[in-house]
């Protein structure tokens, strides 16, 4: 299910940058590795009048919102 950047934040997830799909599996593993979780999520698409993506290249590399928030934030105990 997707979440709303409002639902994000009252998780606690702070929004950091848009990436494709190289740099936001390079943001997964670097974040981590400060201590934080991340959550990806794919940005809000844009559609034309026929119901198409407005990007033909979004299928081949996929971008996504990074978030992140401190591991072991209160919001992670109620999952």
């Amino acid at each position: 299910m997707r979440q709303t950047h409002k639902q994000l934040e009252k998780e606690g997830w702070l929004r950091q940058f848009l990436a494709d799909g190289s740099l936001a599996k390079d943001a997964v593993e670097i974040y981590d590795l400060l201590g934080y979780e991340v959550h990806l999520q794919p940005p809000k698409g844009t559609r034309s009048k026929k119901g198409r993506s407005s990007s033909p290249k979004r299928s081949q590399d996929p971008c996504r919102i990074v978030y992140i928030r401190p591991r072991g934030s209160p919001e992670d105990e109620e999952e």
